[in-house]
């Protein structure tokens, strides 16, 4: 869920075509997972870190994919 989640963000992020929202959100999701663990009474797992940050890189690469596959096929 928490991939999923994270790529439905890069995609939406994707959609705005600005650079500086892309590495904001970037950062947003590693200052809440810091902020999360320093609030947290128990033990954080970066594995969540992880995949929350693959699951962001994916749902931007995926919307760059589209985009690709959008602009071929308007050539053709």
């Amino acid at each position: 869920m928490l991939f999923l989640t994270a790529a439905s963000i890069g995609i939406c992020v994707g959609m705005m075509r600005s650079a500086f929202s892309i590495a904001f959100i970037a950062v947003l999701i590693t200052a809440t997972f810091a902020l999360a663990t320093a609030v947290s009474p128990g033990p954080a797992s970066f594995f969540n870190l992880l995949i929350a940050v693959l699951g962001y890189n994916a749902g931007l690469i995926a919307f760059l994919a589209g985009l690709f596959v959008l602009d071929t096929r308007r050539e053709a």
